[in-house]
């Protein structure tokens, strides 16, 4: 739920109201937070879109990251989306793309105490990344045998993003170690998270396509804002 009796109760008494934040175009975006208050993060609208300036180069750029981040702050909420696209031809025989799903609507749930840094990429293309040569889990007690777990058979055990070495992530963590490999390394993880790069930010629309209302993000932030901090609001 986005609200809550207590929040509805400081509503009334002009302690928090509820905002929406709606932006979109470009890559880098800001949610200000009050001095000495708060807001609490309860809605995301993400409407689907996709870049590029041909067809092909679209099919390649329907995958996005969304990430809040409160400065100075370790706070942190980071979604994915995949959109799909289909393809639709005018009456004079032009084809272009467009996304076929209405707006992603997620309830979430993020406090932020200072001002939040909002950020979107184009997750790069599959393409570029490389998979790890398969190879099986050590044995140990936590690997179950065939046909409960995996057992000796051979798996996937990384993939590099960007290419060879760069954003190394390892798919079934720290603890579930495979035979020959270890989790480490400059730009391991074992939680799917792009880093942020130009060749990744949001490129301009290409004005004289049809589709062209498609080709640029839109975002809305449901939150409540509060003018008093945290600890205030714990003692109500």
């Amino acid at each position: 739920m986005i609200t809550s009796p207590k929040i509805e109760e400081l509503a009334f008494k002009g302690v928090c109201r509820w905002h929406v934040f709606n932006t979109g175009y470009a890559s880098a975006y800001t949610l200000e937070v009050p001095n000495g208050g708060f807001i609490l993060l309860r809605q995301i609208i993400f409407h689907p879109f996709y870049q590029g300036a041909t067809r092909n180069a679209q099919l390649l750029n329907v995958a996005h990251q969304l990430s809040l981040v409160e400065q100075g702050s370790k706070t942190e909420l980071v979604y994915q989306f995949r959109n799909p696209v289909a393809e639709i031809t005018s009456a004079v025989g032009v084809v272009n793309n467009v996304c076929t799903t209405e707006a992603t609507i997620l309830e979430t749930w993020g406090v932020f105490k200072q001002n939040v840094e909002v950020d979107l990429l184009n997750i790069p293309d599959v393409a570029s990344g490389v998979y790890g040569a398969v190879i099986p889990f050590q044995t140990n007690a936590q690997e179950r045998p065939l046909p409960l777990g995996y057992g000796a058979t051979a798996l996937i055990p990384t993939f590099s993003i960007a290419g060879a070495g760069a954003e190394q992530y390892f798919p079934a963590g720290q603890t579930r170690q495979f035979l020959g490999i270890n989790f480490g390394g400059a730009g391991v993880r074992d939680n799917l998270r792009y880093d942020y790069t130009a060749g990744r930010q949001i490129v301009p629309a290409t004005a004289v396509d049809i589709d062209r209302q498609y080709q640029f993000p839109l975002m809305s932030f449901g939150c409540w804002i509060f003018n008093i901090p945290v600890s205030e609001y714990l003692n109500y």
